[in-house]
């Protein structure tokens, strides 16, 4: 739901390279598809970047305070709450743009608090239910979801967007919203806050699953703030976080301007090309975490495993970035190398929430919260930096070039610095008590 709006905004608003004149195309001659295009708004490549940037704004902001509320309720609570709360809101998203973009933004900024508990909600699930030994592989299978959204509905978005009924783009946000209602109601009813209240599982499968079900939390007055902000390790992951997210944030949300303004690529293909990259980056994540549970049991330490396949996966990752231009004007090469640079990301990303669960395990949903921070800080500031690469030059693949290198940059310094501070045996004072 969170984003639809990056496709959804190519039909929205009018073309704005298609507004120049031709000659300042480097492929022109692929525009002409696109310049007829008049969205249903006129708004300027600085009011777009603040309307894709909206959401993050609520979703940081509050990641942090809210902590404390999701522990309360539980994470199954706290995952309900999110998703019925984006959904209606998401219902309410073409309404508020047709009023005025200021109150859109608000409606954005809204829709990121009330979803912002989610991941927390998973975090503390996945620490209830999922084996320490089979905790990479259980962790990826769970955030799997929001890479399979990606490829299910990219396409359809894009298909809905072509359609002249009501406009097409506001029918993603009419049926992402009802969907979203009917899943959260289903998952009220069937899932449960931990393995021992399950009227699916068998007792034998309980017993099994009743060490990780351990109910102890810090108190947030007892939180140890000094020693959090002074926590190297966690400063590695936090920084690792950086690094990836500027990556995967420049390709979320402005991947379908890219397509639209610099190849010209219609908006029924834009959804289809944009769910390219998560097809093959799901198959990165979920691999690359399997192996190193694997490896973690046969033949290296788990600080080894976890170090070779961040590193591996992010210079990769970042060697990519750096060619993205090479493909010129051709489409499907560009997507080839954003979905192998994507898929080498996912192999990074895939060790960090793991990492987070080994080193405080008292406090899992806090330090996921604080990464998750990170994480969608970053997708907060990709617009701008675009904004910043390309401003006045929207249709030029070698400014676009330019916002890519430097995520790319920025990525494998992040590698390296995360390879040094990595840790993975529990911090003293967030290990469970054994009494």
């Amino acid at each position: 739901m969170r984003l639809s709006l990056s496709l959804a905004i190519v039909d929205m608003t009018s073309n704005l390279a298609a507004t120049k004149n031709s000659t300042q195309f480097e492929c022109y001659y692929y525009n002409s598809s696109q310049s007829s295009h008049k969205g249903t708004y006129n708004w300027s490549e600085t009011t777009q970047s603040w309307v894709l940037s909206s959401f993050y704004f609520g979703y940081t902001a509050f990641m942090c305070l809210l902590y404390t509320s999701a522990d309360y309720i539980g994470g199954r609570l706290a995952v309900f709450v999110a998703v019925f709360g984006t959904s209606i809101l998401t219902i309410l998203t073409p309404l508020f743009a047709s009023i005025n973009v200021y109150l859109f933004m608000s409606a954005r900024v809204l829709e990121g608090v009330v979803e912002s508990p989610f991941f927390l909600g998973v975090g503390i699930l996945v620490n209830k239910w999922a084996l320490s030994v089979e905790n990479t592989t259980f962790t990826s299978i769970a955030l799997s979801g929001s890479y399979l959204g990606f490829i299910i509905f990219q396409p359809l978005t894009g298909f809905l967007c072509s359609l002249s009924f009501l406009d097409g783009w506001p029918l993603g946000f009419y049926i992402y919203g009802v969907l979203g209602i009917i899943w959260s109601i289903f998952w009220l009813f069937l899932v449960t806050e931990s393995p021992q209240n399950s009227n699916f599982l068998t007792e034998k499968e309980k017993r099994i699953l009743s060490p990780q079900s351990i109910t102890q939390k810090m108190d947030f007055r007892q939180i140890p703030w000094r020693k959090i902000i002074t926590c190297k390790p966690l400063w590695g992951v936090c920084i690792a976080e950086i690094g990836l997210s500027l990556n995967s944030g420049l390709i979320m949300n402005c991947l379908p301007t890219f397509l639209s303004n610099v190849l010209g690529v219609d908006i029924q293909s834009n959804g289809w090309l944009n769910a390219i990259p998560y097809i093959i980056s799901l198959f990165g994540y979920l691999l690359s975490s399997v192996l190193v549970d694997l490896a973690r049991e046969s033949f290296m330490s788990l600080k080894q495993a976890r170090r070779g396949v961040f590193i591996l996966g992010s210079i990769l990752c970042a060697a990519f970035g750096f060619v993205i231009k090479a493909a010129g004007c051709n489409s499907l090469i560009v997507i080839m190398i954003v979905s192998i640079s994507l898929c080498f990301q996912s192999c990074g990303v895939s060790q960090l929430v793991p990492n987070v669960m080994e080193l405080f395990p008292i406090c899992t949903g806090l330090m996921y919260s604080i990464l998750n921070t990170v994480a969608n800080g970053m997708g907060l500031i990709s617009p701008y930096i675009v904004d910043i690469f390309t401003e006045g030059h929207i249709e030029s693949a070698e400014h676009w070039q330019h916002a890519f290198s430097f995520a790319s940059i920025c990525t494998i310094v992040a590698a390296f610095i995360y390879s040094v501070l990595i840790s993975t045996t529990p911090i003293e004072w967030a290990r469970y008590n054994k009494e």
